[in-house]
């Protein structure tokens, strides 16, 4: 197999030199987790993968900042040019995809031209956080930008796991991609190259006229395929950006009618919880209204046994006083016919020791 250059592209931060560190097998590019841009120039390494020459020019973060358009645009174009790579990756982390991974896309087809769409895949890092998703069910909820551009690049992806480069099946999967894709652009070139190619000038011209009119056929066809020919790249950043504004204003119709559904939901919803929430205060309020009752109805009760007990209290109190001088009555009139019993006890007992003794003497003289 013959050498192949590939070009990392993408954001500050997407994964570019760890994703070129885990193609190529080792520690060729500086990476780290930082805030600030870590690779501020293109840096060429190569190593032999698979029994391949594997060519990788690491570039900077595309950004839209002076800095980068007047140092770091025109290095990556200088050695674009220089080494004339076969395939370009576009680095995109996987997660949140926002608006700023869509601007980015676009400058680098501004930037580039619109040509290297044919020659690129879309290489996706941090593949660690799909944990256990693949990336298909990762694509079908992204972003309808991120669809547009995998559909541009005609649904050219990967994905890699920079935190397992031991992983050789991740990087021969790739590789074979790179390699169908090379196959496949030659053999277009060369069909294109075949059908522009200028038709010769007819060996029998039977007159200047005729001659003239053949000339100026092979000048218009010339013409007209030079047109198309600076037309061309036009064609897919015009595709990509129709593509975009169409999901864009689907996606906006989507939410609005999205937003329309949930906010009749919403309402719906707030109904049958203030209904809800009704009948359960209505249902506290009567609990309460019970538990208040029965906590007066047990104040009540206990007031008015405290006030019963006072009564009686009162009442007793009161009672030793007239109860003296009931007693007092009591005792007089039993006194008194204790006295009378007694009385009568003692006549009687008279009587009947003047009876026993008559029969005692009864009995002394018999």
């Amino acid at each position: 197999m013959e050498k192949l250059t590939i070009v990392l592209l993408g954001k500050q931060g997407a994964g570019k030199s760890a994703s070129g560190n885990t193609l190529l097998g080792c520690d060729s590019f500086r990476a780290a987790a930082s805030s600030k841009q870590v690779t501020r120039a293109c840096s060429v390494r190569h190593a032999t993968v698979d029994q391949q020459i594997i060519e990788v020019i690491d570039t900077p973060g595309w950004g839209d900042s002076s800095q980068f358009d007047t140092e770091m645009k025109p290095n990556i174009i200088k050695h674009i040019n220089q080494y004339k790579p076969q395939v370009f990756l576009l680095v995109l982390p996987i997660g949140r995809f926002t608006v700023e991974e869509t601007k980015t896309v676009l400058n680098i087809l501004k930037g580039l031209g619109d040509e290297v769409i044919k020659s690129m895949i879309v290489l996706f890092t941090k593949g660690d956080d799909l944990e256990n998703r693949t990336i298909e069910d990762y694509l079908k909820e992204s972003h309808t930008d991120l669809e547009g551009i995998i559909r541009i690049c005609e649904k050219r992806y990967h994905v890699f796991n920079n935190k397992e480069r031991k992983d050789c099946q991740q990087i021969s999967s790739l590789l074979k991609k790179i390699n169908d894709l090379v196959e496949k652009n030659e053999v277009m070139y060369e069909k294109n190259k075949m059908r522009k190619k200028p038709s010769s000038v007819p060996k029998k011209i039977k007159s200047p006229t005729e001659y003239e009119k053949s000339l100026y056929d092979q000048m218009s066809s010339c013409n007209t395929d030079g047109k198309e020919k600076e037309r061309e790249p036009l064609v897919y950043r015009n595709k990509l950006e129709k593509f975009i504004i169409e999901e864009n204003q689907k996606f906006q119709d989507f939410i609005k009618e999205n937003m329309e559904k949930q906010l009749k939901t919403m309402k719906e919803e707030l109904k049958q919880i203030q209904k809800e929430n009704m009948e359960k205060q209505l249902k506290t309020m009567k609990e309460e209204l019970k538990q208040i009752q029965k906590e007066n109805m047990e104040k009540q009760l206990k007031t008015m046994k405290e006030e019963l007990k006072q009564i009686q209290m009162e009442i007793m109190e009161k009672q030793p006083k007239t109860m003296k001088k009931e007693q007092k009555q009591i005792q007089k009139e039993n006194m008194e016919k204790q006295l009378k019993t007694m009385k009568e006890l003692g006549k009687t007992k008279h009587e009947l020791k003047r009876f026993k003794w008559r029969i005692w003497k009864n009995s002394r003289r018999q």
